[in-house]
């Protein structure tokens, strides 16, 4: 794989509603072979009952798919830059930290002002 793109939990909403932008946004990284990662914060915020999110529970089940969770380091660094920002969503640290990690790597998201209060230089990628 070539690079990297991290998933936050509004693009993981648009996988469930089979939003046409990120059907699009999901092939276009795998025709490019770049790898979709889901920090597991993400993942939990939004994962409800399997029967309620089959269209979630589908694309989670691609072998093509990383995640990433937070070990005791990365949960450090996530605690490191809520206090930096003056923010409190764990999620959305979580996700620029897992970005980060891999070289600043774009993330898809629904909130690119929350994110970009974290991050400015994070390249994000709006739905």
């Amino acid at each position: 794989m070539t690079c990297s793109i991290v998933l936050d939990a509004g693009a993981l909403i648009a996988v469930e509603r089979r939003s046409p932008r990120m059907q699009e946004l999901v092939r276009s990284a795998r025709d490019r072979g770049a790898g979709l990662v889901i920090p597991t914060a993400a993942l939990a915020q939004v994962a409800r009952s399997g029967g309620r999110q089959a269209n979630l529970r589908r694309f989670l089940a691609d072998s093509y798919l990383r995640f990433a969770g937070l070990d005791y380091h990365a949960a450090l660094r996530v605690g490191v830059l809520l206090g930096e920002a003056g923010t409190d969503d764990v999620v959305d640290a979580a996700v620029v930290v897992c970005a980060r990690e891999l070289g600043r790597a774009p993330v898809i998201t629904s909130d690119p002002a929350d994110l970009h209060k974290l991050d400015p230089r994070l390249p994000l990628i709006a739905l």
